[in-house]
């Protein structure tokens, strides 16, 4: 591979256990043995709450990620409750400045509820709603551009200011928010690298479900050629899974600690092969 790559993964210590971040390093390893995967522990995290006292937990990623951007062709920000179970070529492969992957499945849904997008307002856009399935989650976000993570980091800024006038919205409070206004601005150019008919996922585009629960789907994952696989919800044309993300808040914390663990939670919800082909995946 020609790009020099690190993946950053924030997670606070006591989480870390909780979330089985050594599964989620050995997943990567395992796939991508070659990309440095950088730990943003409870120390480094006090640190950046210090020199930004303003900024709030969920704002993280941009300065954790822009120190790591002076050193690697690209930074790639991947949240704490995922594991990786594909090689992430389209990611990789991209030479987009930065790059995202679906909030939204097939069905126009964010997990097991209604869509989730935002309007596109100045100084980005001119209020038109951004669409549905360009919709980006900041789980998993990655650029080749080292400038871009300076600018979320400063549009998250002036979201915060008390003083705030109305220029940047102070209802963005969001990550996905202030993430989705750049990524959909002529600032930098962009790719959504999991579209509908890609016939790949990178995390929140293969969960759907009913009521609270997102993840019904992954009942109904399987295995092909040595991957795994899920059928489009929609089209029921095949998705190579690459990234399985839990996503989902406080409901899917509630799960974890009842399981003993977000591992633990996974590994009840798929089939027998499934679990034996993360076991293998996640093992080290």
């Amino acid at each position: 591979m020609d790009k020099k790559i690190a993946i950053s993964t924030w997670c606070t210590d006591d989480y870390a256990e909780l979330l089985g971040l050594d599964k989620l390093q050995n997943s990567v390893k395992y796939f991508h043995p070659d990309v440095d995967h950088v730990i943003i522990d409870s120390k480094m995290t006090e640190v950046v709450n210090q020199v930004f006292p303003w900024m709030r937990p969920i704002w993280m990623m941009a300065p954790t990620c822009s120190p790591l951007a002076q050193k690697y062709d690209m930074v790639v920000h991947l949240d704490a409750d995922a594991v990786v179970v594909g090689p992430m070529d389209e990611l990789f492969n991209s030479d987009a400045d930065v790059i995202g992957v679906r909030n939204n499945n097939s069905l126009g849904q964010a997990g097991a509820h209604g869509p989730i997008s935002i309007a596109h307002q100045p100084p980005f856009g001119d209020g038109w709603m951004i669409p549905e399935q360009g919709f980006i989650n900041a789980g998993l976000v990655a650029a080749n551009n080292k400038d871009f993570w300076e600018v979320w980091h400063d549009v998250n800024r002036q979201v915060a200011e008390p003083t705030n006038k109305g220029y940047y919205n102070p209802g963005w409070g969001d990550e996905n928010d202030t993430l989705n206004q750049i990524f959909h601005s002529d600032k930098f150019t962009s790719e959504v690298i999991d579209p509908m008919g890609s016939g790949v996922s990178y995390g929140l585009s293969n969960l759907w479900g009913t009521g609270d629960n997102h993840w019904e789907s992954w009942s109904q994952i399987y295995i092909k050629d040595d991957r795994l696989y899920l059928d489009d919800p929609k089209t029921g044309e095949p998705m190579c899974i690459k990234v399985l993300h839990q996503a989902g808040g406080s409901i899917a914390a509630e799960l974890n600690k009842a399981a003993g663990g977000f591992r633990n939670w996974m590994m009840s919800v798929v089939s027998p092969d499934v679990r034996e082909y993360l076991e293998v995946v996640t093992h080290g």
